[in-house]
């Protein structure tokens, strides 16, 4: 597998991977995602800001995909029923931040959601940054179990801003690179 920067040509796929991951919460009977986030533009967004990246298979498709920022994320400032392993804010962040990661359903179990967190650790470690964090809705009990075997730890919850009529809580977990 390899890690790489989106291209503009892989902004389709992309929106492939993410009906998949969209039709899998739904499965599972989760709200995230289901009122269309995480949009065309969104996506559009994140690669214009160098923040979009997308893992491609040894058959040469595009097969996962995520969001990797470094400006910080306001709704990690307020964290509920515990702490973040480290002490930053948004405004002054020293983490990583995933979002927006999505695997396509015919990859599913093949590794590339750990590779991609893995490619993401080394980023931030890259970037000389102390941690990467993420959230997850509480029913997504794979990306739970995804994030715990891969050495996360869950910190508390936290609400996010744009639930789009959903379940705004949120897991959150870090890890320190």
């Amino acid at each position: 597998m390899q890690f790489r920067s989106t291209r503009a040509s892989d902004v389709d796929r992309i929106m492939d991977i993410l009906a998949d991951g969209r039709r899998a919460l739904a499965e599972l009977g989760i709200d995230q995602w289901q009122g269309g986030y995480p949009h065309r533009e969104a996506i559009e967004a994140d690669r214009a800001r160098g923040e979009s990246y997308v893992v491609v298979g040894d058959e040469g498709d595009v097969v996962a995909t995520a969001m990797v920022g470094f400006s910080g994320e306001r709704d990690y400032d307020l964290i509920d029923r515990g702490s973040w392993l480290t002490n930053t804010r948004s405004d002054d962040a020293c983490y990583g931040v995933v979002h927006r990661v999505a695997v396509s359903a015919s990859c599913k179990g093949r590794g590339a959601a750990s590779f991609l967190l893995a490619c993401a650790e080394e980023l931030t470690r890259d970037r000389g940054c102390e941690s990467v964090r993420i959230d997850t809705h509480p029913g997504n009990l794979p990306m739970r179990r995804l994030l715990e075997k891969s050495g996360y730890a869950e910190c508390g919850v936290i609400y996010i801003a744009h639930a789009e009529a959903g379940t705004p809580e949120r897991i959150a977990y870090e890890k320190l690179v």
